[in-house]
C-alpha cells in the first residue's frame, strides 16, 4: 500500500510538471534557443529535485521509525507488524518510482515505436476559397484538402507523453521534424528522470538520517561546552572578586 501511495505522488509530480508548464507556456516558448534551452531545463531540473528531496524525506522519515521501534524493542516493546511494514526498505523507493513511471514509459514505449518521420499534412481550406468548391473543374481537387485525418492512436499517445516531459517539448520546438522525431524516441528515457530522482533521494534515506544525526549530536556538543563556558566564567569571576570585606 505505501509503495501504491508514493507511486501516486511520482506520477501526480510528472502530471503538475506538464501543467505548469502549459500556465508559463509564453515564457518558455521563447523563440531564442539560448534562452527557450536553459529555461525549460531549469525548469525540469527543479521538479527532478522536488521529487529527490521529497524521496529523501520520506527515506529519512522510515529509517528513524524503524531505529525508534529498534529502540522499544530493547525494552521490550515488539513492534507490530503495521510498525514494520512502514520502516525503510531500498526496494520500497525503487518499485514506488517504476509503479508511477509505468503508464508513462509503456506509451513513451509504444511512441518510440510507432513513430515515424513527420510529413506534411493537408490543412483546412481558407474561408475565401469557399466559393469554388461549387466549381466543378476545380471544387472535386479542392475538396481533397478537406479530408484531415483524425489524431490517431500515436497522437493521444505522444499528448500522454509530452505532457510528462511537456519542457522537452518546449526544448525541440525550434528545431525541425527531425528533433521532434528524436524525442519520441527518447521518450522512453527522459520520462524515467522524475521517478528516478525520487528513488535516489529515497535510497539515500539513511545516509541522511546519519547526517541528521551527526549534526543533532554536534548541536548537544556545542549546548554543553557553551554550559561548561559559562559556568567557568562565572566561576572564575566570584575568584576574581575575592572574599567579601566586612566593615
Amino acid at each position: 500500500m505505501g509503495e501504491v501511495k508514493q507511486a501516486g505522488k511520482i506520477a501526480l509530480y510528472m502530471l503538475l510538471l506538464g501543467l505548469f508548464s502549459l500556465l508559463v507556456a509564453p515564457l518558455l516558448m521563447v523563440e531564442s534557443p539560448w534562452a527557450r534551452v536553459p529555461l525549460n531545463l531549469l525548469l525540469f531540473a527543479g521538479v527532478a529535485l522536488l521529487a529527490y528531496n521529497d524521496g529523501g524525506v520520506r527515506g529519512q522519515r522510515e529509517v528513524a521509525r524503524g531505529q525508534t521501534l529498534a529502540r522499544r524493542q530493547e525494552s521490550g516493546i515488539p513492534p507490530s507488524e503495521e510498525d514494520l511494514r512502514a520502516c525503510y526498505r531500498p526496494m520500497r523507493g525503487v518499485m514506488a518510482a517504476c509503479l508511477g513511471a509505468l503508464p508513462f514509459f509503456l506509451a513513451a514505449l509504444a511512441l518510440a515505436i510507432w513513430a515515424r518521420p513527420y510529413v506534411y499534412t493537408l490543412q483546412g481550406l481558407p474561408t475565401w476559397l469557399s466559393g469554388y468548391l461549387r466549381r466543378e473543374d476545380v471544387g472535386g481537387p479542392l475538396m481533397y484538402y478537406n479530408n484531415v485525418p483524425g489524431l490517431g492512436a500515436v497522437g493521444y499517445l505522444r499528448i500522454l507523453v509530452r505532457v510528462a516531459i511537456m519542457p522537452f517539448s518546449y526544448i525541440i520546438s525550434g528545431f525541425g521534424d527531425q528533433a521532434s522525431l528524436l524525442l519520441d524516441r527518447l521518450s522512453p528515457l527522459l520520462v524515467l528522470i522524475l521517478p528516478g530522482a525520487y528513488a535516489a533521494g529515497y535510497l539515500r534515506g539513511p545516509a541522511i538520517q546519519r547526517l541528521a544525526e551527526k549534526r543533532s549530536e554536534e548541536a548537544k556538543r556545542l549546548h554543553k561546552k557553551k554550559i561548561a563556558r559559562k559556568k567557568r566564567r562565572e566561576r572564575q569571576a566570584r575568584e576574581n572578586k575575592g572574599p567579601e570585606r566586612l566593615i
